[in-house]
């Protein structure tokens, strides 16, 4: 039995130098290159859950922001339709055309607080596209230009005004309206659930 259990322990140290190459390497390296793998790839397995969740979080405040800015826009276009400004302005510039006035003072009460979601979105105005970006902007400067004329106090209405300054606001107007519309399509192409 002592004789075959020599025979067994030769056998298995053969084997074993026989497999010692396979488990160790020459490479003096090769334990450098294990820490920087497993590095590499617990930053990788780190960093894209978290990346994943920050895109799901920007894509959700972009469209947040963009559908919330595209109802106050809607609706800033349908309570002016609704109130027939741009027809009051047409109506007047006609009567100065017609030689029916020469003067005119036009006054509409306008709230202090005006474009609340696009007050309380302008940290967040980055997300969303860039062209419709830019057009909310306009959109927002050319309005406020138009009710600082109209309200109590404005151009309009603080001395009666001549043809040319409801000429301006009519223009100006005009193209709030064309440029919150085109707003509109912009984002209904975006957001088709929207329409």
């Amino acid at each position: 039995m002592t004789e075959l259990d020599t025979k067994t322990f030769q056998a298995v140290v053969e084997i074993l130098r026989t497999a010692k190459p396979l488990f160790v390497s020459a490479d003096p390296y090769l334990p450098v290159w294990s820490a920087l793998g497993g590095a590499f790839i617990g930053a990788i397995a780190s960093f894209i859950p978290n990346y994943l969740i920050a895109k799901r979080k920007e894509r959700s405040e972009k469209r947040s922001t963009t559908l919330q800015l595209y109802s106050e826009i809607k609706a800033t276009i349908e309570i002016a339709k609704h109130r027939q400004y741009i027809e009051a302005l047409e109506a007047i510039e006609k009567a100065f055309l017609a030689n029916q006035i020469t003067e005119y003072s036009f006054e509409v009460q306008v709230p202090d607080d005006r474009y609340p979601i696009f007050k309380s979105s302008m940290e967040r105005l980055g997300s969303i596209d860039i062209q419709i970006q830019v057009k909310v902007v306009e959109f927002y400067q050319l309005l406020e230009a138009v009710v600082q004329d109209v309200k109590p106090g404005g151009l309009l209405n603080s001395a009666p005004a001549p043809l040319n300054k409801f000429q301006e606001a009519l223009r100006i107007s005009k193209l709030t309206r064309q440029i919150g519309s085109e707003i509109l399509v912009a984002i209904e192409k975006q957001y088709p659930e929207c329409k």
